[in-house]
């Protein structure tokens, strides 16, 4: 259940991310600073000022983790549907992407490898030909 909220989460930032969801929008860097993150690691934090494309949405608190993040510099960004804020596009979307997909088919898996046995072969029945050929080896 764990994997599968992980999964959720990664889902809806990765939408952020790669321009799916959240509101579109340009973040300027009024400081930035680098954290400790997990494993004696660090990150850099940006806090700066989010501005909405269409201009409804004018967040002088915004903070954002962003790599190359320096003062003055500006990026496109997103709302993320659960709070904060992220940077869209680029090498951030191809790792969401990623992420969610390996989350989701690991996700899919332990889902499937906890159902009856007699379950299992009745959703088997449902897969195409190979599919079904290769979940008849499988169990074979």
């Amino acid at each position: 259940m764990l994997l599968f909220i992980g999964t959720v989460v990664l889902g809806v930032v990765g939408s952020s991310t790669v321009g799916l969801a959240g509101t579109p929008g340009v973040f300027t860097a009024d400081e930035c600073h680098l954290e400790e993150s997990g494993r004696g690691g660090k990150s850099t934090s940006c806090s700066g000022v989010f501005v909405s494309h269409d201009g409804s949405l004018v967040d002088r608190e915004a903070r954002i983790a962003w790599s190359g993040g320096r003062a003055g510099r500006h990026t496109h960004a997103r709302t993320v549907l659960l709070g904060g804020y992220t940077r869209e596009g680029g090498v951030d979307a191809v790792l969401a992407v990623v992420l969610v997909t390996v989350t989701g088919l690991f996700s899919v898996g332990c889902a499937f490898a906890g159902l009856s046995r007699e379950t299992q072969d009745r959703l088997a029945l449902r897969l195409p030909g190979p599919a079904f050929a290769a979940y008849v080896k499988w169990r074979s």
